[in-house]
């Protein structure tokens, strides 16, 4: 595992897995857990990271967090889009409040499945890592399934801009030159 106690410019990319707070001599840092399994500690607590990296990549925390109340409804814990690309959004879920030190960020495309156990939830990922989190199978599965609504949501959203705006803009071109 790598310290990059002092890295204030982490930012969450399309392979980030896992944000996890963890305290050192009494002071918030995040264990970052990559897709490849790879992880690192970074010196800023989960959500510093999430809202650093939404201004990064052209939008506000507050506005990935209406865009999921927009459209999944007026629910605590929602995901969130963060980025996307070409597309393909990149959508995190918190397992607490947001703004909680303790909130686990667990990225939608990472989570293989879930597992009870025994005083909360085991999240299997997609590279077989598994992480012990405090919260029930029911809840978490809960979460995931707004995460996919997040998701399906966005795609159509791209979808509509990429497919109908130009199919409805080459239209009117061809009528109208059949036209003339």
């Amino acid at each position: 595992m790598t310290i990059k106690a002092d890295d204030k410019s982490f930012l969450v990319s399309f392979e980030t897995a896992v944000l996890q707070p963890i305290r050192i001599n009494n002071k918030i840092y995040t264990k970052v857990t990559n897709i490849s399994g790879e992880s690192t500690i970074i010196g800023k607590k989960p959500y510093d990271i999430v809202r650093q990296s939404c201004a990064y990549y052209g939008s506000t925390f507050q506005q990935a967090k209406q865009l999921s109340k927009d459209t999944l409804g007026n629910y605590l814990k929602l995901p969130i889009v963060v980025a996307h690309d070409y597309g393909n959004p990149f959508i995190l879920i918190p397992l607490l409040s947001p703004k909680s030190d303790l909130n686990v960020w667990f990225s939608l495309k990472a989570i293989e499945r879930l597992e009870a156990s025994e005083g909360g939830c085991t999240v299997v990922l997609t590279n077989g890592e598994k992480i012990m989190v405090n919260s029930s199978t029911v809840t978490l599965s809960k979460q995931v399934g707004f995460a996919n609504l997040l998701n399906t949501h966005f795609l159509k959203r791209m979808s509509r801009l990429s497919h109908n705006e130009f199919l409805t803009s080459r239209n009117q071109f061809f009528q109208k030159s059949f036209q003339d």
